[in-house]
């Protein structure tokens, strides 16, 4: 069995967080299927350094894989497990138990996405990335997130 069965498409993730250390991600990404019944992750950055830069973009991605694999919000910063190689996901990963059973097979585009010049870091994305994933799979247990709705 492949994770996941069907497409979700428009996932909007708003995460900010006012501090000192600052922390500005805003984005919207489509989950879909790997096509021809491959196995393994994809992640699709169409748009330029304008909108987010490579960094930021490879953060969403390890955020999504790290949901993915199991990881909690704490392993997002600190006791972050190893993610699974290319090879390793190609061969079958099993995607995280509390969403039912299934080897990873997904791919996330990244549709849009905003910058801030100075507040838009890795870390962030990388918490915005698990989140996005997190909110796509719980449905309406995620809507109305605070976060969401943050300035």
């Amino acid at each position: 069995m492949r994770f996941p069965a069907e497409a979700r498409r428009d996932v909007h993730v708003r995460y900010t967080r006012p501090s000192c250390m600052g922390g500005f991600a805003v984005f919207t990404v489509d989950f879909e299927p790997l096509p021809n019944g491959r196995l393994g992750f994809e992640f699709v950055n169409p748009l330029g350094p304008d909108d987010i830069d490579a960094e930021c973009a490879q953060e969403v991605s390890n955020g999504i894989l790290l949901w993915l694999i199991g990881a909690g919000p704490q392993n997002v910063y600190f006791d972050r497990p190893l993610l699974p190689t290319a090879k390793e996901l190609a061969a079958g990963v099993p995607v995280r138990p509390d969403v039912g059973p299934g080897l990873v097979a997904l791919r996330a585009v990244l549709r849009h996405s905003r910058l801030h010049p100075i507040d838009s870091v890795p870390w962030t994305h990388t918490r915005a990335g698990w989140r996005a994933a997190d909110k796509t799979w719980r449905g309406a247990e995620a809507t109305g997130d605070p976060m969401d709705l943050a300035p």
